[in-house]
């Protein structure tokens, strides 16, 4: 006859026999984790962990990063105000209109009567100009009534005249931010009239 001996099958069963058997009862097994219908695992309770491996992206710091820069980038452009080398083009600004025209008398006896408007570069101010008018149309007057009835009629005499006023302009304006102030002279009205 031969013995065959069965194992008990429920885990009770196996700690009395292997009591008897004067051995350390088996650990329990853990239980087996429950998975959904779903077939994924549960998440899992702390923060960041997912049951499925993968890892949140730390989006706070991130955003936090581009809106930093994105202040400093607007900043620089509001405190740091472009400076011009002396052959850099500079972008025309507000024109600016003399509130009144210039009349004088040219030294023929001729009169002359003109409206001048200053085109101001970007980096011009109007407040400027309009703080020192007295003192521009005081170089108009200088100018102008330093020509004659037949120099002011030609063209080349208007040309000249612009110029002249341009280089006034520009050395009683000055410069800022490493340009000039102003760009161009404009006569808007131009009347000579002779005596």
């Amino acid at each position: 006859m031969v013995e065959t001996s069965t194992a008990p099958s429920t885990p009770a069963a196996q700690a009395a026999a292997s009591r008897l058997a004067g051995m350390r009862p088996p650990a329990a097994a853990p239980p087996a984790a429950e998975v959904p219908a779903g077939g994924k695992k549960a998440k899992k309770g702390k923060k960041g962990e997912e049951g499925d491996g993968k890892k949140k992206k730390p989006v706070k710091p991130i955003a936090l990063a581009v809106l930093v820069l994105l202040v400093g980038y607007v900043a620089k452009g509001k405190i740091m105000k472009p400076h011009y080398g002396p052959h850099d083009p500079v972008p025309a600004g507000a024109i600016y209109d003399f509130p009144e025209s210039v009349t004088t008398n040219l030294p023929d006896g001729s009169l002359a009567q003109i409206a001048i408007s200053l085109q101001l570069t970007k980096v011009g101010s109007v407040k400027t100009v309009t703080k020192d008018n007295s003192e521009l149309m005081g170089t108009a007057v200088r100018i102008i009534g330093a020509n004659t009835y037949q120099g002011l009629l030609s063209t080349a005499g208007r040309v000249a005249l612009q110029k002249a006023l341009l280089s006034a302009y520009q050395q009683e304006l000055g410069q800022s931010e490493g340009a000039q102030q102003v760009s161009a002279v404009y006569f808007t009205s131009y009347v000579v009239q002779q005596q």
